[in-house]
């Protein structure tokens, strides 16, 4: 697990985030204003005219920047490897030459999409590991590449995000903690499966009040109430402290009418498999800080909105 320690940010530009203090542990400043984070994954990218909705990933990703978010990214950039896949290319002893030529296949793959990534440079939080990613010859793979191409930190498979927000004023803030990952297995087949598995993360993590997970085609969140305490030993004040668990949607169409493979009609994986329509789009979460008076002295607070 990466743990990213988001307490100095110094902004280049109002679209640009650069990153110091890099030594195993990022580290950023917020301003005491709001954030918004849009989650990006299961992009699930397999060629021009494939199942990756593009059109609906450059409409969100635009809105994205206009409104100068910071990303996520959710890994399943791209659509090559399952992880059986990868185990049965291993095993199977091909010659080098082979080998070059699917890295390099693989490589034109990744900067197609690239392109259309490009513009959100700098922009991102971090990126963690999802399934269908191809290991290059030269070490790094899939998920490592774009983390690199985006100017973000590789999170591995699972991250906690620490968001420190700074009220210059009094030099007081507040702390957010992010816990982000792909996700793993079926996640069951009702729309309360996702949740039902984000639920127990929480257990394991209940000081964290944002959860974040793709890997299946599901878009929308789930609020758990909480209350903690602010404020001094003697003068306590009690706050509304909720938590969010997040799906965080993909943009890969799991049916698509005319779909065809070897010359003869033949559906994708989802269709294969019977499962549900894949809920294209992604989320947009809103952290509002905010600062209200008790007793005399101020109470911060995080406010956390998700919308979809």
């Amino acid at each position: 697990m990466e743990l990213v320690d988001a307490r100095k940010w110094r902004k280049k530009d109002s679209n640009k985030i650069e990153v110091v203090d890099v030594q195993g542990i990022e580290t950023y400043q917020l301003p005491w204003e709001p954030l918004k984070i849009m989650p990006i994954g299961d992009i699930q990218y397999d060629g021009a005219g494939g199942a990756a909705d593009l059109k609906r990933l450059k409409r969100h990703l635009a809105w994205g920047i206009r409104n100068n978010v910071r990303f996520v990214g959710m890994g399943d950039m791209i659509d090559v490897l399952s992880p059986s896949n990868r185990q049965r290319m291993a095993a199977a002893g091909f010659y080098d030459t082979a080998t070059t030529f699917f890295d390099k296949a693989v490589t034109s793959l990744e900067k197609e999409l690239l392109k259309v990534l490009e513009p959100t440079k700098g922009m991102w939080l971090g990126l963690v590991q999802g399934h269908h990613y191809y290991p290059h010859l030269d070490g790094t793979t899939t998920d490592t590449r774009f983390a690199d191409w985006l100017e973000c930190p590789y999170l591995g498979d699972c991250s906690i995000i620490r968001l420190h927000f700074k009220d210059e004023r009094s030099r007081q803030g507040k702390v957010l903690k992010m816990w982000v990952h792909h996700g793993n297995g079926g996640s069951g087949v009702l729309p309360t499966a996702i949740y039902n598995k984000l639920y127990h993360q929480k257990v394991r993590y209940p000081q964290v009040r944002l959860f974040l997970m793709g890997h299946v085609p599901q878009l929308g969140n789930v609020t758990l109430e909480g209350l903690d305490s602010e404020g001094p030993a003697g003068d306590p004040h009690l706050t509304h402290e909720d938590t969010k668990l997040v799906a965080c949607g993909g943009f890969s169409r799991g049916y698509q009418q005319g779909s065809n493979f070897a010359g003869r009609a033949q559906g994708g994986y989802a269709e294969k498999g019977m499962m549900p329509p894949a809920v294209l789009g992604g989320v947009v979460i809103t952290i509002t800080p905010e600062t209200a008076k008790f007793r005399g002295r101020s109470v911060r607070t995080l406010d956390l909105k998700v919308s979809s």
